[in-house]
């Protein structure tokens, strides 16, 4: 009992262990009575930076939101959108046709807004036409006349043609016959017979039946044959006169096809005023004069596809900016890309009508919004994206793998884009990125910070209340009473890890509400209560925090951790770890071994790997023992496997604890564990966490039972961060366990002893003291 005393003597008060805001300060009884909160919960800083990038966007200079998830980054931003609601710098629409001069290079045609679609539908309204009703328009009742007319005067020039080589035969009593009409006429020169045309096989016959002699035959064949040069030439000069007749009738037909399509197209022009249209719609002119017009177009390609327009994307009606956020950072997702069109045998075929636009071409004239953390791991897509933000432009490509290399030679003419980019990110991210390319920092030249906490003064919590107030009413959760609301900001104070400071991650907060509303409805509750928040708290931290639970309680039961007597060379600290978005205490143990060596020296080990020591440790000893130097020593420490180097700096004021119990040669009491670093003077400096780390400790002796001595030795700047939960405030209360402050070196050192640390008096530290029997340890060992 009279341990207990002693120890309690520098123990916390209970009622310092959890910061209570001010009953005044909750702004309502519940949060039915708050007005919610519009925007996030502080980040003036950010704020500023973000509405100065969305109000001014241009010059080449991007937004970087920076802060860790469920910071607010996200509310942050929609508030921000939604309060500046900022216009459209640009918009326009994005067609792609095809180029019939250099049909791998689909051309670009950039439309008002609104006007994609209606051009669109009207090169469909055209290609229609080409294919079903330009062949009957052209096979109706005017237009066939003029073709007929044109045929007959063939006939009559061709008749007038022959009509002298007939009157010739007809004195040598032979005829003139066509086997049929037009271009394909053949001639054939007849005896004629009682005035009628009798041809050559005809006569044979009729020497076969006596009705004519041989000799006849023979004599008119003679004759026939005489005629045949007369012949080839009649037949070149009609197949000669009816070509030219050809070529008139498919005039008629090309030149009526020019004046309709001359007239719808026209009607086209005249709506839509782009570059690149009246071309596009000349070359479509052409192809049907040229491949479509007395031709067989079975084989050609559907109008619809050929004649038609790709958009790739439509400006909104509003005049609002778009606003696209993506979770997607592949290649064909920011920068578009080209669907196949598979023919039989599984031959890919690119087409203009393939083209897909990415999320940079939808967001033109507007914003897009980006993960970071995703495009950490592109580094080739993020270097694409700093190329294209400093061109202005996006090359829309093809797959690289999986086609042939005729698909893949499709390259669509560049899109122009005016895009400001948002990246959202963490301080990892940002690292990462800025690692990729030097011109990082030059595009995402906008830095909003979000900071980890805001005051916590009146305001802070009435802000932080609002907040709830804000998630409570948006997603129709539970109310929260004022007791409720108190021990969110007791949370909250927790949360921030700072003292005076409440946090702003405020997903944190919304999920401990949501989860607290489940609770309560699983008991016909119409209100949150102070305890189904701590409940929900607790519950969130247990689910997350099973494997490390097991971890400590296996440590203690093996021994690993001890937790009652003394040891000499060993101490009890405390490191961290983090799961599923919260952190943990781990009790860990620290070993100083002291051996003779060739020279002082001082090392660092945990699980095999070698930790850096503060290179002011072993000057400061010196210093705190009043001797030039030590004596030619190696002091090795070792840590448990658990604690990572990044944390080892918060075991330093164990380390030196350690060390001087060892030069000393006292014993260490295990029911203790050390929290807490030094600076070059020995004077104690906070660690993040501390409450994590007080409670693994405390869960540590709870397993094994309290009895009274067991506590913490923590920075004494640490008091105002503390926010304890209650099963540790009650334990404290009860005198079952004890959380020490310790400003310096020798405070922590008595309470580790049991001795008085010495001070220097008179040239010497008296002889009982920790740094005097320390010191003439070491002089001694010099001897």
């Amino acid at each position: 009992m009279r341990e207990t005393r002693k120890v309690a003597r520098y123990a916390i008060p209970p009622e310092r262990l959890r910061w209570r805001p001010d009953n005044s300060d909750i702004p309502g009884e519940s949060t039915r009575d708050i007005p919610v909160l519009e925007g996030t919960l502080g980040q003036e800083a950010a704020a500023e930076a973000l509405q100065y990038g969305i109000a001014n966007p241009g010059h080449n200079q991007h937004v970087f939101l920076r802060g860790p998830r469920g910071s607010g980054r996200q509310r942050l931003l929609d508030s921000m959108f939604n309060s500046l609601r900022p216009k459209a710098r640009r918009n326009r629409d994005f067609c792609f046709v095809h180029n019939f001069s250099n049909p791998d290079r689909p051309r670009l045609i950039v439309l008002p807004r609104g006007e994609g679609r209606p051009f669109q539908k009207q090169m469909q309204r055209i290609a229609l036409f080409v294919r079903e009703r330009l062949p009957d328009i052209l096979a109706n009742e005017p237009i066939r006349s003029r073709r007929e007319a044109r045929r007959e005067a063939a006939e009559r020039d061709i008749a007038q043609l022959l009509r002298p080589l007939e009157k010739k035969l007809e004195s040598e009593g032979l005829a003139l016959t066509r086997s049929q009409a037009g271009p394909n006429a053949r001639l054939q020169v007849s005896v004629r017979i009682m005035g009628k045309p009798v041809s050559p096989e005809e006569f044979r016959n009729m020497v076969a039946r006596k009705q004519a002699s041989d000799d006849d035959r023979k004599k008119y064949e003679e004759r026939i044959k005489s005629y045949d040069e007369e012949i080839q030439k009649a037949s070149r000069q009609i197949r000669k006169k009816w070509q030219q007749a050809q070529r008139h009738i498919e005039q008629i037909d090309m030149t009526e096809t020019a004046r309709i399509m001359g007239d719808m197209t026209a009607e086209v022009a005249q709506r839509f005023k782009a570059n690149g249209i009246e071309t596009y719609l000349r070359e479509i002119i052409d192809d049907v004069l040229e491949k479509r017009i007395g031709h067989e177009t079975s084989e050609l390609a559907d109008p619809t596809v050929l004649y038609g327009v790709n958009v790739l994307n439509m400006g909104q009606e509003e005049d609002g900016a778009p606003i696209v956020t993506t979770h997607s950072t592949s290649p064909a997702s920011l920068f578009g890309t080209v669907d196949p069109a598979w023919r039989s045998g599984g031959r890919a075929v690119a087409s203009f009508q393939g083209i897909r636009s990415g999320t940079l071409i939808q967001a033109d004239g507007g914003f897009l919004i980006l993960d970071a953390e995703d495009l950490v791991s592109e580094p080739g897509v993020f270097r694409q994206l700093l190329r294209i933000l400093r061109a202005g432009e996006v090359a829309i490509n093809t797959p690289t793998t999986g086609w042939n290399q005729a698909a893949q030679s499709l390259r669509p003419e560049v899109v122009p884009i005016d895009v400001g980019v948002v990246l959202v990110g963490d301080n990892a991210a940002y690292d990462e990125l800025a690692s990729i390319s030097p011109e990082f920092s030059r595009r995402f030249r906008l830095l909003a910070d979000l900071e980890a906490s805001v005051p916590r003064d009146a305001k802070g919590i009435d802000r932080t209340c609002r907040f709830i107030a804000s998630v409570v009413q948006l997603e129709d959760l539970l109310p929260l009473t004022r007791p409720a609301l108190t021990t969110v900001m007791e949370i909250s104070a927790r949360l921030s890890d700072r003292p005076s400071r409440l946090t702003s991650h405020v997903g944190r907060l919304a999920d401990i509400v949501r989860e607290a509303t489940f609770l309560a409805g699983q008991e016909d509750e119409t209100e949150i209560g102070r305890e189904r928040i701590e409940e929900a708290f607790n519950r969130i931290r247990r689910r997350a925090g099973l494997p490390s639970a097991s971890r400590v309680l296996d440590s203690v039961d093996s021994g690993l951790i001890r937790l009652r007597g003394r040891s000499a060379g060993q101490l009890n600290l405390v490191t961290r770890e983090r799961l599923a978005e919260e952190t943990f205490g781990i009790p860990a143990r620290l070993d100083v071994t002291i051996i003779g060596a060739p020279h002082a020296d001082v090392s660092l080990e945990s699980g095999g790997r070698q930790i850096p020591v503060p290179h002011f440790l072993m000057p400061m000893i010196t210093r705190l023992l009043r001797i030039d130097a030590l004596p030619d020593i190696h002091v090795a420490m070792t840590l448990s496997p658990t604690v990572m180097p990044e944390d080892s700096a918060s075991t330093l004021l164990g380390q030196t604890c350690g060390l001087l119990a060892a030069l000393s040669g006292l014993s260490l009491r295990q029911d203790l564990a050390v929290i807490g670093s030094i600076d070059a003077h020995g004077q104690t400096i906070g660690v993040d966490h501390i409450n994590e780390r007080i409670e693994a400790f405390y869960d540590a002796c709870s397993h094994v039972g309290l009895n009274g001595q067991q506590g913490v030795i923590i920075p004494a700047m640490d008091r105002d961060r503390l926010a304890l939960e209650r099963r540790v405030i009650k334990a404290c209360t009860n005198d079952q366990f004890h959380i020490m402050p310790a400003a310096s070196i020798t405070e922590a050192i008595e309470r580790l002893t049991g001795k008085t640390a010495g001070v220097w008096k008179e040239d010497s530290f008296p002889e009982d003291s920790v740094l005097g029997l320390a010191r003439a340890n070491l002089l001694k060992n010099r001897e």
